[in-house]
């Protein structure tokens, strides 16, 4: 989508320094004239990704479920004028529950507690240390405080929308307690992303009319070719290791399905970008389900100057990247599109605009629900995740109870061979219902 890149290339120009006032009333007047042309030729993306504020009344009469509450997140930045520190702003909504809470939390102490090098949660988490439990516990106390806890009593589902740093935090992953025994946040309740609290309206707004006749299409183990340096993240050319395992795993799904393997799954030179398009000019991948991409993912500007996140399909560089503005163009009606894509979740403020990048589109494209991977975890812990989220699909739970379950699977598991690394990579964003 030509209009999306120029809009962020615009948004890129305006927040650069040093720019002239003219200059930068320049570059704001043509990001409005582009957004003018979004709202005109998309409106359908226009609304998602600049939704009309949703009122208070109609979230808790309209939009939100018995037992949903929603946690919205906000980084007041210090004004140059007053002498307050930023702070962070939470609202907690429920169908009779509205409150606003103020959290000392400035966006460079939120980048602190999950970015940092060295003594972070997301440090912590990724490298298995002893110390994840208590930044952990510590990050929950601060992000919400007994008052905000009291008010979710009674709920079983979280719609969070995060703001700055917290989009590359695991909510579910927080500790809840300060005893040897764990208890993590997902243990209490079923957890999704919004980019806004308007958006849960506008996808609960569009509801599908036809369910699609087939359950399942997967793309997988997708045909990279060889080079020196098969570590894609340090090269940043455009090297990437081979997923043979991923054949396996989709293969496992679809017999959960009973699902036909010529019909459900594209393997190896097939896992490919073409036949994604083949697909949707053929008006098949409206066919589907639930769909799986187990590829590579990409952030912007880290692989081949690809300006927009991504996912790598089989001989990228022959035949192209999947992306951002690929998917626009895509017409999807599935329940759920599921990107176990090493990489998608990656990024720090790339990941911002990357996870909300991808997120979009998809939904654009045609599903109110996508699962996202924030980093890659052991061939075999991933396949178990996966194949137990299927599974709990094809027994009818919502998306959003399915993750959850699955993610219980393994915290519950006897062997405890699972840690908060191998379950909460995985992030999801939309409705979930």
């Amino acid at each position: 989508m030509l209009a999306e890149q120029e809009l962020a290339q615009k948004s890129q120009q305006v927040s650069k320094q040093p720019l002239s006032s003219a200059e930068r009333l320049t570059l704001k007047q043509e990001q409005a004239a582009l957004e003018q042309r979004l709202k005109k030729q998309y409106p359908k993306y226009y609304a998602l990704k600049y939704p009309q504020p949703a009122t208070l009344r109609a979230l808790q009469n309209e939009v939100l479920q018995k037992g949903e509450m929603m946690l919205v997140y906000s980084v007041i930045p210090k004004r140059q004028d007053a002498k307050m520190e930023s702070t962070t702003i939470l609202w907690v909504i429920g169908k009779q529950q509205f409150q606003m809470f103020n959290l000392p939390l400035s966006e460079a102490q939120l980048e602190l507690f999950i970015n940092h090098e060295n003594s972070s949660f997301i440090e912590s988490i990724t490298k298995e240390l002893p110390e994840f439990y208590t930044i952990s516990h510590y990050i929950y106390n601060q992000l919400l405080p007994e008052a905000a806890r009291q008010l979710l009593i009674g709920s079983d589902t979280l719609y969070i929308v995060p703001t700055g740093p917290l989009y590359g935090l695991p909510f579910e992953a927080l500790v809840t307690n300060d005893e040897y025994l764990s208890h993590y946040l997902i243990e209490d309740y079923a957890i999704s992303y919004l980019s806004s609290a308007s958006l849960l309206k506008i996808l609960r707004d569009d509801e599908r009319k036809i369910q699609p006749p087939l359950p399942l299409l997967a793309f997988a183990d997708p045909e990279y070719p060889r080079c020196a340096e098969p570590d894609f993240l340090k090269s940043g050319v455009g090297c990437f290791s081979p997923l043979p395992s991923t054949a396996d795993e989709v293969r496992e799904i679809a017999d959960i399905f009973n699902a036909d393997h010529n019909k459900a799954l594209y393997l190896g030179r097939k896992a490919s970008r073409n036949t994604i398009f083949v697909l949707n000019e053929r008006q098949e991948l409206d066919d589907y389900r639930y769909i799986i991409f187990s590829t590579h993912g990409i952030v912007p500007n880290r692989i081949n100057q690809i300006e927009q996140a991504a996912l790598v399909l089989s001989n990228p560089l022959t035949e192209g990247y999947l992306t951002m503005a690929d998917v626009f163009s895509l017409q999807l009606n599935a329940d759920l599109v599921m990107l176990s894509a090493c990489g998608t979740g990656l990024g720090k403020h790339s990941q911002n605009e990357g996870i909300n990048g991808l997120t979009r589109a998809f939904m654009y494209a045609g599903t109110s629900t996508v699962v996202v991977s924030f980093w890659a975890i052991s061939v075999h812990s991933a396949k178990d995740f996966n194949v137990s989220l299927f599974y709990n699909l094809k027994k009818d739970l919502r998306p959003i109870q399915a993750l959850r379950e699955a993610k219980l699977k393994m915290i519950q598991s006897n062997a405890r061979q699972y840690t908060p690394f191998d379950w909460a990579a995985y992030l999801m964003f939309g409705d979930g219902k």
